[in-house]
């Protein structure tokens, strides 16, 4: 049976065995698809090794489009507000910051401020390490009684969850969510997620992440058309189907949750550049119900593929140590998960870094085919171009799709160009694997700027 052991509340020291830990234990699982991959290429040789390549690639792509296509039957929650009384339950904000700059956090308070809930149901905790550069000027920043600053202790692990776990032991309310320092959420969302919590099976809430750039760079625009494709459509899609066994990743903000029951679950895994992910997963492995609520949290994109690429390096890592740790329990996570809800985990979260990997090998072996040739069967010398051409297709289908129907074709023109941005995450990606040898807990903030108006 699963259990929480490796998550609960730890000690600094207990922190650092946990990373040491990571590549230790029973990879059993993984040495055996390594195994399996090789009695493959040995048996099947080249035209074994192009076909499974192409196959998987082209299953991915297929696997989320279908997800999008799910996700455009999505509910609407625009008439599920709860009324607005006394009766209210009391919420826990949690917002993490490290050396934000001012500006930031100024209009990071404004949004807080403008939340649509009873100021006495509140407790807004703004999480600053000790050592944060900016800690006494957010200190003497104006701030409503509900606020309260908790001064974390500055060692390791220098993380965002690390922080949320303090955060979540020190309140009494009995929801909780979490904002990033750019966030403005919609100033109802806490009273549209108490809706979908009166279903007393629902474990999570998981609102959508809106990139809303006044001034968007192609970049921000890129950005932007991901994201209304991934929670607007597909992650729904993932919501429709939970119930046959999808996993959901979690986004690292504007989730929600039961207090108790995150805190039974072991709050957020510290050593994890990815708890979301991770939280999304020992969820489903639980059998918890997450649901997706309409209301849209707005955020700023990052414009600089300075600030990008470590970004995606710290998502993409952080899926991998995700799959690492849940696979150290394979027998147990087949068990939990059975063979229909395995096939969502090895898709969603294993697929989500591997697919990446394989692009460049299929763009590799069709030019190699079509300059050099070789002498294996004529189909295969075709295959990984045919291949390329349904993923961009299924990619720039369900983006069009995305900006036709919440955007009212805006942006229309990235979906085109939508593989690009692709493949620049790609470099992410082998920029994460090395990361992952060479220091997996190190946490690659993404640097929040005050956008200009």
């Amino acid at each position: 049976m699963y259990t929480q052991k490796e998550y609960k509340f730890a000690t600094s020291a207990n922190l650092k065995e946990s990373c040491n830990n990571l590549f230790k234990g029973n990879h059993k699982f993984n040495i055996g698809l390594l195994v399996g991959c090789i009695v493959y290429l040995m048996t099947f040789g080249y035209n074994g090794l192009v076909l499974g390549l192409n196959v998987f690639s082209f299953t991915f792509f297929a696997y989320r489009f279908v997800l999008t296509i799910i996700g455009m039957r999505g509910d609407k929650d625009s008439s599920n507000q709860v009324d607005y009384n006394e009766d209210l339950p009391k919420y826990c904000v949690l917002l993490p910051m490290r050396n934000e700059p001012i500006p930031v956090v100024e209009a990071l308070i404004q949004n807080m401020i403008k939340l649509n809930y009873p100021t006495d149901k509140l407790d807004i905790v703004m999480l600053v390490d000790i050592d944060d550069d900016y800690l006494e000027d957010i200190k003497a920043l104006p701030k409503p009684s509900h606020f309260r600053i908790m001064s974390s202790e500055a060692t390791f692990p220098f993380t965002k969850p690390k922080v949320c776990n303090l955060g979540l032991i020190t309140t009494d309310a009995e929801f909780v969510t979490v904002y990033d320092a750019e966030d403005a959420p919609d100033p109802d969302q806490l009273l549209k997620v108490l809706y979908k919590f009166e279903d007393e099976s629902v474990s999570c809430v998981q609102c959508r992440l809106h990139y809303n750039n006044e001034k968007p760079n192609y970049l921000a625009k890129f950005f932007n058309l991901e994201y209304l494709t991934w929670f607007s459509l597909t992650i729904v899609g993932l919501s429709k189907t939970q119930g046959k066994g999808a996993i959901i990743p979690l986004g690292g903000t504007s989730q929600h949750l039961r207090v108790k029951e995150l805190i039974e679950l072991g709050g957020w895994d510290a050593v994890n550049v990815t708890e979301d992910c991770d939280l999304g997963v020992r969820l489903s492995r639980l059998g918890k119900t997450t649901v997706i609520s309409d209301s849209y949290t707005n955020e700023i994109a990052v414009t600089e593929l300075k600030h990008f690429i470590p970004q995606r390096t710290r998502w993409q890592m952080g899926f991998m140590v995700t799959y690492i740790n849940h696979c150290k329990d394979i027998k147990n996570l087949f068990k939990e998960l059975g063979a229909y809800k395995f096939m969502h985990f090895i898709m969603s979260i294993f697929g989500n870094f591997i697919n990446p990997l394989i692009t460049p090998l299929l763009f590799f072996i069709f030019v190699r085919s079509y300059f050099f040739g070789y002498s294996g069967e004529t189909y295969l010398e075709t295959l990984p171009m045919i291949t390329l051409i349904g993923n961009y297709l299924l990619i720039v289908i369900a983006h069009l799709i995305a900006s036709i129907r919440f955007q009212k074709g805006k942006f229309w023109y990235m979906s085109i160009l939508q593989p690009l941005y692709y493949l620049i995450q790609v470099v992410t990606v082998y920029r994460a694997v090395y990361k992952l040898i060479t220091a997996p807990y190190k946490w690659e903030k993404t640097a929040h700027v005050a956008e200009e108006k």
